[in-house]
């Protein structure tokens, strides 16, 4: 436990010290991304729009190859599935949509549903 523990800390310092590189913006573009990625996976019957995802990317300079950005999100995503963990599919397709559906409050039109 102590090494996971120890391991775990090393990667966040790592990964908040590469972070501060980035601009708010661009910190905001990898949580939205990583909240709308969490979206599809604890709600079936979502998708992600890939066309938004090129503009947010491409207007805000976020690099999907770099691997703390992809750190970033993928920490985004599992935080957001835990936090849902046990309520429910279409409570959790709620959620995603309020926040990222095509009236969505955060990022309008980046999830939407599938046909």
């Amino acid at each position: 436990m102590r090494k996971l523990v120890c391991a775990a800390a090393i990667f966040w310092l790592a990964v908040a010290g590469q972070a501060f590189a980035y601009s708010d913006k661009q910190m905001a573009v990898m949580s939205h991304l990583g909240q709308a990625i969490a979206g599809t996976k604890i709600c079936s019957k979502l998708e992600i729009s890939e066309a938004e995802v090129a503009v947010m990317i491409t207007a805000y300079k976020v690099d999907l190859g770099d691997p703390t950005v992809a750190a970033v999100i993928r920490s985004k995503v599992d935080e957001t599935i835990s936090a849902w963990a046990g309520k429910g599919e279409d409570l959790a397709c709620t959620g995603a949509l309020i926040l990222y559906g095509p009236s969505g409050s955060n990022v309008p039109g980046l999830l939407r549903i599938k046909d």
